[in-house]
């Protein structure tokens, strides 16, 4: 019965939230006139959700952003951490897709980004969004990003940033000092701008685009911009 009432609730939400058109979802097509307003302890700012596909401000800009930029096919596409929001345009755009992951049951294969079971230079495109802010040794992951991406590929890297800095310590290692800390219990930093050295470290240019490439009224009606969220860096391999 408590089931029955939230599945009816939900349903009343999402009808309500669909009269008008001022708002949209790129990702599955949803018009309306609100976003799911959802607010996180430590988060610097509430997060509007898609009532009919669950998208959050980042992959609606993610998609926006690269849509036309990813036009033509990827012979192999890597996605880490799949997203289902993402997975379908990643699959339409690749001839051969593989997701894979550490422990989610939503990915093709089990994977440890830092120790990838792949052949060098086996991917034209790799996407890997808000999964380096879990890894302790962030330099090894991105070492296997750069050695499994073909020569003239792109990496898609996309992580929350805050500021210009990276802020860590080793030595924060409970869920309660990480929240505290980094935001979220199962983070391990927090990531500023200057994660382009450490990309750049490992081999790769990069290249960074942001919400602001995107116009006030795009921004308006899919709501894209998060304060964490505001850039995608693009990494190729020469």
């Amino acid at each position: 019965m408590k089931a029955l009432f939230h599945k009816s609730k939900n349903s009343f939400l999402r009808f309500y939230l669909s009269i008008g058109s001022s708002k949209a979802c790129p990702l599955c097509g949803w018009t309306g006139h609100s976003f799911i307003k959802r607010c996180y302890p430590y988060k610097p700012a509430p997060t509007y959700i898609c009532p009919n596909c669950g998208s959050s401000e980042r992959h609606r800009f993610s998609y926006l952003a690269l849509k036309d930029k990813l036009v033509n096919k990827y012979a192999e596409c890597l996605h880490f951490a799949p997203e289902k929001f993402i997975e379908p345009w990643l699959r339409s755009i690749s001839e051969k897709y593989l997701s894979v992951d550490l422990c989610s049951p939503n990915a093709m294969q089990q994977m440890d980004i830092i120790n990838l079971q792949l052949p060098d230079n086996s991917f034209s495109l790799i996407w890997c969004s808000h999964v380096l802010e879990h890894i302790d040794n962030d330099k090894k992951a991105m070492s296997e990003l750069f050695r499994v991406l073909r020569p003239s590929g792109m990496a898609v890297i996309m992580v929350p940033i805050y500021g210009d800095s990276t802020y860590e310590d080793p030595e924060l290692k409970t869920p309660e000092e990480r929240l505290r800390h980094f935001k979220q219990e199962d983070h391990v930093r927090l990531y500023g701008l200057d994660i382009s050295n450490r990309l750049e470290n490992v081999g790769f240019q990069v290249d960074m685009i942001s919400t602001s490439n995107l116009s006030a009224d795009v921004k308006s009606r899919y709501i894209i911009e998060y304060p964490s969220t505001k850039e995608i860096f693009l990494c190729s391999k020469i």
